[in-house]
């Protein structure tokens, strides 16, 4: 077994990044960059920050995969037969990067996806490391997709979704610390963080 020691050095402008020894994702507190871990070391990501809705406050940043894809539903039959259908669209999902529960990642990307919220400058103040790979992200995306199609009036029997991500980035989002939870400062949906 080879154990490779990857320097934490952000590949931007070479400031230390911090983060937790599960993390995968890292934004530098110095210039905003944000990186991935791969297996030659941290891979620069291309990030945004997502804007407080008015009134709320960011205490917290926690990072969250923007992604912007085609998205394809083939196939789609429903109970009774009838010939099978579907569509075509681009769409933009924001699937938080951190660790939480499945329900709470869901609802939360749910919501953040609908509420297509500002983006701007990545903050200066320490945006927390994240888990989740882009591969992984594209799941709950697909998720989130069979959910909504699932959710229609129609008794859905069976489809297939596919997802092909056109571009992606980071971003960080801003959340406001409560007792046990995290209270999302764009959509003021609450979750409870996993392994804190």
């Amino acid at each position: 077994m080879n154990l490779q020691l990857v320097p934490l050095d952000c590949p931007t402008c070479g400031s230390a990044m911090r983060g937790d020894p599960w993390d995968v994702l890292f934004f530098c507190s110095h210039c905003g960059a944000a990186a991935l871990l791969g297996s030659d070391g941290l891979e620069p990501v291309v990030s945004t920050a997502l804007l407080p809705a008015p009134g709320r406050l960011a205490r917290v940043w926690h990072p969250a995969w923007v992604l912007d894809a085609r998205v394809e539903v083939r196939d789609r039959t429903v109970a009774g037969g009838g010939r099978p259908t579907g569509w075509t669209d681009r769409r933009r999902f924001v699937i938080p990067a951190f660790e939480l529960s499945l329900s709470d990642r869901v609802r939360l990307a749910r919501g953040l996806t609908t509420a297509a919220p500002e983006a701007g400058e990545v903050p200066r103040e320490p945006v927390r490391g994240g888990t989740l790979r882009l591969d992984d992200a594209r799941v709950v995306a697909q998720h989130l997709v069979v959910g909504d199609e699932v959710r229609r009036p129609d008794m859905l029997s069976s489809l297939t979704v596919s997802i092909d991500v056109e571009r992606h980035r980071l971003a960080a989002i801003p959340f406001e610390s409560l007792d046990d939870r995290l209270r999302c400062a764009v959509t003021g949906i609450e979750v409870r963080m996993v392994g804190d």
